[in-house]
């Protein structure tokens, strides 16, 4: 119960805190990021005939999408803190090294709030950009499927984030919190700027003993800023006029 009203309530306050910077005039603008994911998992992810068996998995690239509003405070004429709130759908498969094999791909809906520190060319003008932070993603839906070789059935079942240990039911369950370390280059054009990004995971969403289970990104970043300083121009200065 003190999950999802958890869930509930920082999922309120952050679109509260991106309404509050965007009102306080720091740059903000939308980003849409499109990439792959890596997914690394090992240990027992299930307990098979009541034996808690380590199974090593083999993982695949499949594409993911984050899209969203960035926020940026500029504390420096070099340095902006960024921040934001975004919504990503990822799509991490991995194969079991098993006999029969067995594929799982889950479907996993997330709300991310990075945090970043980036260096920028002055005033954000016309120039490179590069920087590092955390991200933090907040399971939000998401299902599993499970494919075995030579057995026709595909077993699907709904994700809860909740954390819960070695269950026993008709759920997968993952962390609800999902952190990686954020690095990314770019270059801004004016007002529009695109880059690049890795997210790695550092959080191991399986919750199961003895299991790991943590999911990279990386993807091509594309997006606008608003309420950019212009640089002022300075007035012209009149010229001694000698009669």
């Amino acid at each position: 119960m003190i999950i999802p009203i958890l869930q509930r309530t920082i999922l309120f306050c952050s679109f509260i805190a991106a309404g509050y910077i965007a009102e306080a005039q720091f740059t903000y603008g939308p980003q849409i990021n499109a990439g792959i994911t890596n997914a690394l998992q090992s240990g027992a992810p299930a307990i098979t005939d009541g034996v808690n068996s380590t199974i090593k998995t083999t993982s695949k690239a499949n594409a993911n999408i984050n899209v969203g509003l960035e926020v940026a405070y500029q504390f420096d004429q070099y340095w902006t803190v960024n921040s934001g709130v975004f919504y990503q759908y990822i799509q991490p498969t991995f194969k079991q090294n098993t006999s029969p094999s067995t594929t799982i791909t889950d479907k996993i809906s997330y709300i991310n709030i990075p945090l970043e520190i980036v260096h920028i060319n002055d005033a954000l003008k016309k120039g490179w950009y590069y920087g590092i932070g955390a991200n933090f993603g907040l399971g939000v839906a998401g299902n599993d499927t499970r494919a075995t070789d030579g057995i026709a059935q595909t077993v699907h079942t709904s994700i809860k984030f909740d954390g819960e240990k070695d269950a026993n039911d008709n759920y997968t369950h993952l962390n609800f919190l999902n952190m990686g370390a954020l690095l990314k280059v770019g270059y801004f054009f004016g007002k529009t700027f695109i880059g690049g990004e890795a997210n790695l995971g550092l959080s191991n969403i399986a919750p199961n003993n003895n299991s790991r289970y943590k999911i990279n990104t990386y993807s091509i970043h594309i997006g606008y800023m608003f309420g950019k300083k212009k640089t002022p121009v300075a007035a012209a200065v009149p010229k001694d006029v000698t009669p």
